[in-house]
């Protein structure tokens, strides 16, 4: 009887470790997410259920769509992402999905932007909605990053107040770290019109970041000027983007709308290898399938509205469930395979030595790395994820390097390659400068009329190539201000080049981005020359803005 007894204790026991999840513990640190003690890089992707043909996420009472759920979770895990990114919070029965399916999950709690967050009544309701979430969430460990609001307007924080506003997240985040502890937490702000934001009280720098080619992208350049945000929030917590992609609607201007397939293959690629660049160690591109209901009727696809055409698959007709991948879901699934984090391209780096880091996938068994076809670097790779390592280099004086990355599968097959441009040097050199003087400096109650003063400070060694941008961002809703563009190759041959722009104040700007930059060429190596100034009107934003 002892041994029966015995038995069924065993095959009990037996069942239990067969089922039990292992725990997932999540750490944050050297500006990384660590899962298990293991550095962890996000290769997200955005990802909505309830927004197929003839769906609307945001009406009506939500449906769990399992099987079709399941469906989806299989392809994004079969396209290389290790994690989904939402908008609003998953029911119990779509997390133990998430949970089963080995992805992880930024799961967003869909708090109102638009609401007074200083309104008692609206406070609660979104205290209620967080304890609601968090009672059945903290069961699962796939989550590993809670987004609390989704893009919060300038205007709009004006009006309530930063203090409501700064509140409002803190009371959430308070929440949050109580009822599920170790869980980071922080919001998806946008990074053209939420550059000024502090985000020092939560856990993770988070920004939707897109190319349009106009404000400070312009000025800066899409890396440098997404680096800069990540620079103004102080470098010591890890930087994930929220979303960026392009659209591929008939219609549309700048980068937003109107690409081609091909465009939006090549601008998602662009895009990922300037944010890693930018110092960003997760990725979530906007996103997994087009949204019909983004232009007011679900049941139809226009043509012309950008906002429906972002998706990585898209839909037939109204009857078509399951969807069909374009191009750039290939392209981002071979690109993924191996990602090079360090070094990264279009940087200046002195010595002889390069950190080397990359973040590959289970097929890749070697990595070759040449330079002017000579293999500088070579090594098998034992496990996915994080690699670490050590590149080194001979400059000859100052000397731009491209360094062409091989990555192999275990037959000896190129799976994917990369060229890095770099510029080296055995020693520090120096840099040709650009810096700006802005009036009103400090207060844009000062004068009606403000002027950017742009000073470049030229190299002989160093080419200006195109014109100089200026940009005076006003953050009036998503429109970004003027800007002006001023030729100076006739100036080429200065030691100094100067100018001075100006424009007119709204009485509703509440805060101004000022910027200006210009291209530099040394042999194939470009990058930006620039500088930013960020002013508020009076003191309105010193709860929630930078100090």
């Amino acid at each position: 009887m002892k041994k029966v007894i015995l038995m069924i204790l065993m095959l009990f026991s037996a069942v239990l470790s067969l089922y039990a999840q292992p725990k997932t513990k999540i750490e944050l640190k050297d500006n990384w997410y660590y899962l298990n003690g293991q550095k962890f890089f996000i290769k997200a992707i955005g990802y909505e259920i309830g927004a197929r043909p003839g769906q609307h996420p945001y009406e009506g009472e939500r449906k769990d769509d399992l099987d079709l759920m399941k469906f989806d979770l299989k392809v994004i895990r079969e396209g290389g992402y290790n994690t989904i990114r939402t908008w609003s919070q998953f029911s119990e029965a779509q997390l133990k999905l998430v949970q089963e399916s080995g992805l992880k999950l930024i799961m967003g709690i869909d708090v109102n932007p638009e609401k007074n967050y200083g309104d008692p009544e609206f406070v609660k309701e979104c205290v209620d909605k967080v304890k609601k979430v968090t009672a059945y969430a903290k069961k699962y460990d796939c989550i590993i990053t809670y987004l609390v609001i989704n893009e919060p307007q300038t205007n709009h924080i004006h009006q309530v107040t930063g203090k409501a506003f700064v509140d409002l997240m803190k009371t959430m985040i308070g929440i949050i770290h109580k009822e599920h502890p170790g869980i980071p937490v922080t919001l998806s702000a946008n990074a053209m019109i939420s550059d000024y934001l502090d985000e020092s009280y939560f856990d993770v720098y988070a920004y939707n970041c897109y190319d349009h080619g106009e404000a400070q992208t312009a000025t800066m350049g899409f890396k440098d000027y997404i680096k800069g945000l990540n620079e103004l929030n102080g470098l010591n917590k890890p930087f994930i983007t929220t979303e960026f992609g392009y659209s591929v609607s008939h219609k549309g201007f700048g980068n937003y709308g109107g690409n081609t397939l091909r465009q939006q293959s090549d601008g998602l690629i662009a895009n990922y290898r300037d944010l890693i660049d930018a110092g960003a160690v997760g990725m979530c591109p906007f996103y997994y399938a087009d949204g019909w209901w983004k232009g007011g009727d679900k049941n139809s696809h226009g043509l012309d509205q950008p906002e429906e055409w972002f998706g990585f698959w898209g839909y037939s007709d109204l009857n078509d469930k399951y969807g069909s991948p374009r191009p750039v879901w290939f392209a981002m699934r071979d690109y993924m395979k191996g990602l090079i984090v360090s070094p990264k391209n279009n940087t200046i780096y002195t010595g002889t030595s390069i950190p080397l880091e990359l973040y590959n996938d289970k097929e890749v068994k070697k990595v070759v790395v040449k330079f002017l076809d000579k293999v500088i670097y070579s090594k098998n790779i034992s496990s996915e994820g994080y690699f670490a390592g050590q590149l080194t280099i001979d400059p000859a004086g100052i000397e731009d390097m491209e360094l062409a990355f091989e990555f192999y599968d275990k037959d000896n097959n190129i799976i994917k390659n990369e060229s890095i441009n770099i510029l080296a040097s055995k020693t520090a050199f120096e840099l040709p400068k650009l810096t700006i003087e802005v009036i009103p400096g400090t207060d844009l109650n000062d004068c009606k009329i403000a002027s950017i003063k742009t000073k470049i400070e030229t190299s002989e060694k160093f080419k200006l190539t195109g014109d100089l941008k200026i940009s005076y961002n006003t953050h009036l809703g998503w429109e970004v201000g003027p800007q002006a563009s001023v030729s100076i190759k006739d100036q080429s041959d200065k030691k100094i080049i100067t100018c001075e722009n100006f424009f007119t104040i709204p009485d509703n700007c509440w805060v101004v981005n000022a910027s200006a930059g210009v291209a530099v060429q040394y042999g194939k190596f470009i990058f930006r020359i620039h500088d930013q100034k960020i002013i508020f009107r009076g003191d309105w934003a010193k709860e929630a803005g930078r100090k």
